[in-house]
Formats: C-alpha cells, sequence, structure tokens
C-alpha cells in the first residue's frame, strides 16, 4: 500500500494596471475522507512467478514463444466492509512493445525480452461470487472485464449489476492467471543468460 501527500502551491501575479472592484478574499478547501477500517492486500507465493530455466533452443526463432501460464491468488483482507480498488503499475513499462500488457524487462538494456498479461478469474467476496470490474481512473467507467491492464483500477461488483458498480467487501480473493510470451529469438541477443525481470505493483485505493 502506498501514501501519497501532494503539495499545491499558488502563484499570484501583481499587474501595475489599476483594478478595479478587485475581490479582497478568496478560498481555500481542504478535502478528503477517514475511512473506519484498513485493508491489506496479499499475493500467493510471495508474488513470484517463476517460470524456471528456458532453453534458448526452445524459443521459436520467427514467432513469440508462448509459456506456461502461471496463477497467483490475490486477497484483500480489511477490517470491515470497505469499498477499495487496487491500480496496477507497471515497472518495467519501458521494456514492453504493448500498453494492454507489462513488461519483462530488457537484454543489454536495448532489447525487449517479452511481455505478459494479466488475467482475473474467480472471484469471491465473502464467500460470494462476485464479477471484476475496472475503471480507467478509479472514479468513473467502471465496466465488466477480465483482463487488467497497466494503469487501471480494478474492483468487484455484485453479479447482477449491470451497473457494475464496486461493492462493500471484507474479505476479498480472486485468481490472477500470467499469460507470457516471449519475443522472436532472432530478435535477441541470447549468448549468454537471460533473466526475465518483469515487476508491477499493486496499489491500494480507498473508494
Amino acid at each position: 500500500m502506498k501514501y501519497y501527500f501532494a503539495a499545491f502551491t499558488y502563484a499570484a501575479m501583481i499587474s501595475a494596471a489599476p483594478i478595479t472592484q478587485a475581490a479582497s478574499s478568496t478560498d481555500l478547501s481542504v478535502t478528503g475522507s477517514i475511512t473506519p477500517s484498513a485493508c491489506t492486500p496479499n499475493l500467493s507465493d510471495g508474488g513470484i512467478a517463476d517460470y524456471g530455466k528456458i532453453l534458448a533452443r526452445d524459443l521459436n526463432q520467427n514467432g513469440y514463444t508462448a509459456l506456461q501460464q502461471r496463477e497467483l491468488t490475490l486477497s484483500v483482507q480489511c477490517e470491515g466492509a470497505t469499498r477499495v480498488a487496487l491500480l496496477s503499475v507497471d515497472n518495467r513499462a519501458d521494456s514492453n512493445d504493448s500498453n494492454a500488457t507489462f513488461g519483462l524487462g530488457k537484454i543489454n538494456g536495448t532489447q525487449n525480452i517479452g511481455m505478459y498479461s494479466l488475467n482475473m478469474h474467480t472471484a469471491l467476496a465473502d464467500g460470494a461470487v462476485v464479477r471484476t470490474v475496472k475503471s480507467p481512473d478509479g472514479e468513473t467507467g467502471w465496466h465488466y472485464h477480465m483482463i487488467w491492464e497497466p494503469g487501471e483500477y480494478v474492483s468487484v461488483a455484485a453479479q447482477g449489476d449491470t451497473g457494475n458498480q464496486p461493492i462493500s467487501v471484507q474479505d476479498l480473493t480472486f485468481v490472477l492467471r500470467l499469460l507470457t510470451w516471449i519475443k522472436p529469438a532472432r530478435e535477441l541477443d541470447l549468448s549468454q543468460q537471460v533473466y526475465l525481470d518483469g515487476s508491477a505493483t499493486l496499489e491500494m485505493k480507498y473508494l
């Protein structure tokens, strides 16, 4: 979980021209909310999807190589029923050829190794089946979807809610299915050992 403090500056300009009927005051507002319940996200297996050793000779020379899918369980435990969402941040965004997937790092700082996608399955909120929904800003545009792209907020809605509005939960779990692809071998320098270096951060947001 990450917390952010934003500082805003106000710049004033004094004009040499005469001002008539100028306002003698201005307003400042401080907004926010205090939530009664804290939530903790957690990923199974320490949040690591390990592919072990991959032989270079097994990679496709002219096309992408799809690796066997991996699954991690994402859980969120709250002290009480709370409306929450999770934002995905791709820490290797500069190594990705697509905005819809996450990067796997680079070889020699220049060659993108590949990409992976996050797909959400089997979502349960307090023991009930729910639907996964996502939003571009965590406030508007909530819609049902199973693919979690970088920079998107994800939450859950009631199974029959066509409005897809996030609901309050205390115990939330769903399966993250990782689909991973390695770029064509002919585009990569495989003369030395290469390490997959995918990294993403899931940040909590209280709604």
